[in-house]
């Protein structure tokens, strides 16, 4: 039992449990132990390394009590040297990655890397209307010459009061291999509706109407963790959001929620009576259309008077070669 008191005993035990605990993390993030975990993909990981250090300690007991002690200290040195390595390594990488992220950031020249308040709305969606009720943006149009997306990303404010933009993905990793580089919060006004407490200062997104619980960015390319959103949508720059942050809403569900529709001034589209180009018109008198089904670059609309009453259905080419060939009304 003496022996198991031994300083050289005792440095084991320690060294031991810390170096089975880094063996566990590792273990854990070599199986993808969180992945796709959201939150608690942290705590499985540190559990992986708490039952590796357990069953080391414990083992380490009986070692202790075997080995001869000239050999208990080669081994301990050689765990020291290995604890050390490992920190060494970890240390070299957050360093690495933290470079990499300032790197990221700089690379769009923003004034501040400190998030910044907002006052005022900053993105606006482009309106088409001489009149705006309310200060409600009506009718969205496409942007002449911009790129339409796959659809748009809604973040869930509600459950998570911060939305944080990475940059520079290795898309092969997790969420928890990221570090943000910037973010955007959100907070209660006192009539208790949702308001943008900071912002990052390129924030611009697609359409902003935090009252009537609309924030929209542009969706351009979707992976098993990531969104890539436009954030600025008056220079294209993007970033990247968790998936799990939001709501990926893709066109057809994003129009056949809509209001109303509308094609583009001076358009020569027709509403047709099948989803073809050389199908017949429908000229029944109407002034708003609402979409009921999408199929392909076709919808299929129902025709409403002034009144928002059905007089016809019928069928229209909503886009073309990526672009919108139509503008929507997100609420009246």
């Amino acid at each position: 039992m003496k022996k198991l008191l031994k300083s050289s005993s005792i440095g084991f035990y320690i060294l031991m449990l810390l170096v089975c605990f880094i063996i566990g993390l590792y273990f854990a993030v070599a199986i993808d132990a969180g992945k796709n975990q959201g939150l608690a993909g942290g705590a499985i990981v540190v559990g992986y390394g708490v039952l590796f250090a357990g069953v080391g300690f414990i083992a380490s007991f009986f070692i202790a009590y075997y080995v001869a002690t000239k050999l208990l200290v080669k081994i301990n040195v050689f765990l020291l040297i290995l604890l050390l390595a490992a920190i060494g390594y970890k240390y070299f990488e957050f360093q690495q990655r933290d470079k990499l992220q300032k790197e990221e950031s700089e690379k769009f020249d923003p004034p501040s890397t400190t998030p910044t308040s907002q006052t005022e709305p900053l993105g606006m969606a482009k309106l088409y209307s001489p009149q705006v009720n309310d200060g409600i943006p009506q009718k969205i149009l496409n942007e002449e010459n911009s790129e339409m997306g796959m659809g748009f990303f809604s973040p869930n404010y509600y459950e998570s009061p911060t939305l944080y933009f990475y940059g520079n993905l290795n898309l092969e990793k997790s969420l928890m291999d990221h570090a943000p580089y910037d973010s955007i919060t959100f907070k209660r006004n006192k009539f208790n509706q949702f308001e943008i407490a900071t912002a990052a200062p390129f924030l611009v997104p697609e359409y902003l109407k935090l009252d009537y619980d609309r924030l929209y960015f542009k969706v351009i390319s979707v992976s098993e963790n990531f969104i890539e959103i436009v954030v600025n949508k008056t220079n294209g720059q993007t970033s990247y959001v968790d998936r799990r942050a939001g709501r990926l809403i893709y066109w057809p569900e994003f129009l056949l929620s809509m209001h109303s529709i509308e094609f583009l001034p001076y358009s020569k589209e027709k509403v047709r009576e099948r989803s073809f180009e050389n199908s017949g018109e429908v000229n029944t008198p109407h002034q708003f259309m609402r979409a009921v089904q999408i199929k392909g670059d076709w919808m299929k609309v129902l025709l409403l008077n002034g009144n928002f009453k059905t007089v016809a259905n019928g069928w229209i080419q909503w886009k073309r070669e990526g672009k919108l060939l139509i503008m929507y009304n997100l609420l009246s």
